[in-house]
């Protein structure tokens, strides 16, 4: 549906000149929930804007369902933005901000009003229709900006961090609420986002961007269990990482002998090996582990679960997290020595030169 073809923007001229964004190559799909991902300066509202048509591309190609619209403005473009201040005019009503971008868009009046029922309905909202959007919450007033530009039919609904001024559990709320609105409607939603939990939550496919560059676009589940690199590995959950080695398709972690790495290729030479903290085990009583010896450095209480900070004899930190409930038959202490292993099929091997790229 949208092809982002070699992508570039570029701010200023010369040696002072800053690249936004380099060579973005993205396909998204019809339908599909795409989640631009990353830290803040990456990139991803800059390439957001180029969608809506607020900004010009230095270079490359917004080709939506066949015609580059690059050059088309923001007002021709069969898209719509929802922003992070939501934008919503204080003296309206719900019904009459709803109104307004079909208005805007040349709308006649015998069709406004039925369209403003109908999707006031869809966001759950009619009953609050006569209300001023200064009188209500955060999240109703997000649910309006919502009505709002969805109204018009967009092809694609772009919405830049609208959850960000909620609180946790509202914006927990609307996170799943976004996914039931975008399912039901079959739109395209492109979601920028900082906050790798909500990109999780609610995304098909995420693209994680760093200093303008695309670093890996995937499921949800891919990105977290297959990293492309370090950063990635990072930035999508948490993540211990450990210096070894890789020859004759054996790994070698400092303290311990080689091990068989099946199902990897990974090629010989220094690698970086990722493991998740939920999959690392105390104790030594599991197959196909690497076994390392260690002390208790730090326990953090989480509610849900406790993360152990364990030092290892061999100098590095690995964390593991261990369930907090009636079944956790091992209860942990600072200064303790304990045992940890690391499942071979859990261990991700990065190699040293794409882990620091990013």
């Amino acid at each position: 549906m949208l092809d982002i073809r070699s992508l570039s923007k570029k701010f200023g001229l010369g040696a002072s000149a800053f690249h936004a964004l380099r060579s973005i190559d993205i396909m998204i799909e019809e339908g599909e929930f795409f989640t631009l991902l990353g830290p803040s300066g990456c990139g991803k509202t800059t390439l957001l804007r180029m969608i809506a048509g607020f900004e010009q591309p230095s270079s490359g190609q917004l080709v939506l369902d066949g015609k580059d619209i690059a050059a088309i403005p923001p007002n021709h473009r069969p898209v719509n933005t929802v922003f992070q201040s939501y934008a919503l005019f204080p003296h309206m009503t719900v019904a009459e901000n709803v109104a307004f971008g079909l208005e805007a868009r040349g709308a006649k009046p015998e069709e406004v009003a039925p369209r403003v029922d109908e999707i006031l309905e869809i966001v759950q909202m009619a009953h609050l229709r006569d209300r001023k959007s200064s009188q209500m919450s955060g999240g109703q007033q997000q649910r309006v900006a919502l009505a709002r530009a969805l109204a018009p039919r967009p092809r694609i609904l772009l919405l830049d961090e609208p959850l960000s001024a909620l609180d946790l559990k509202l914006r927990k709320q609307m996170q799943l609420e976004l996914k039931r609105l975008q399912r039901e409607m079959g739109l395209t939603f492109i979601f920028v986002t900082h906050d790798q939990e909500e990109a999780l939550t609610m995304s098909d496919r995420i693209a994680v961007m760093e200093g303008g560059r695309l670093q890996q676009v995937a499921d949800p589940r891919s990105l977290y269990d297959h990293p492309a690199n370090r950063f990635v590995a990072e930035f999508i959950g948490e993540a211990n990482f450990l210096p070894g080695s890789v020859a004759e398709g054996k790994l070698t972690l400092a303290g311990h002998p080689p091990v068989p790495l099946p199902n990897q290729d990974a090629a010989s030479g220094p690698v970086t090996v990722m493991i998740r903290p939920e999959q690392v085990v105390a104790g030594a009583a599991v197959r196909d582990a690497i076994t390392l010896d260690g002390r208790v450095e730090a326990l953090v209480f989480s509610g849900t679960d406790t993360q152990v900070t364990l030092r290892l004899t061999n100098g590095e930190t690995v964390r593991l997290r261990t369930p907090n409930n009636s079944h956790a038959e091992t209860t942990f202490q600072e200064g303790q020595g304990l045992q940890v292993s690391l499942p071979i099929d859990a261990l991700r091997i990065l190699p040293e030169e794409i882990a620091n790229a990013a």
